[in-house]
């Protein structure tokens, strides 16, 4: 499960913004995670809860925006927004794609009080 180890890097990632910037506390974190990222939003959101466990954000509010992946046939030159459970082309079938889009797992946005 890489989530978990994903939310461990955000953790220390949002702590150092934390003594960065001077923050006594953050009352949201929204993230983005695209379809095709690999990244389950499910796992992500338990991980999270795990690692903050116990410490100065386990009260912070977790947001996750899942983003549509985008990709584009090799065959046919089509782009379409992608299924990872069916990696074919929805017009020839072709199964050469390239992904566009939905690749990403973003730090989006982190609100204080």
């Amino acid at each position: 499960m890489h989530e978990l180890g994903i939310c461990d890097a955000m953790l220390k990632m949002v702590r150092g913004i934390m003594k960065d910037e001077e923050l006594d506390a953050i009352t949201r974190i929204t993230v983005e995670v695209g379809s095709l990222s690999g990244v389950m939003p499910n796992f992500l959101a338990d991980c999270w809860v795990a690692v903050t466990d116990g410490t100065e954000l386990e009260e912070t509010e977790f947001v996750i925006e899942e983003l549509a992946g985008t990709a584009k046939c090799l065959d046919c030159q089509r782009e379409f927004v992608a299924d990872l459970n069916d990696l074919s082309c929805p017009v020839c079938k072709g199964k050469k794609l390239m992904p566009l889009t939905g690749r990403d797992l973003t730090l989006k946005e982190i609100l204080v009080p």
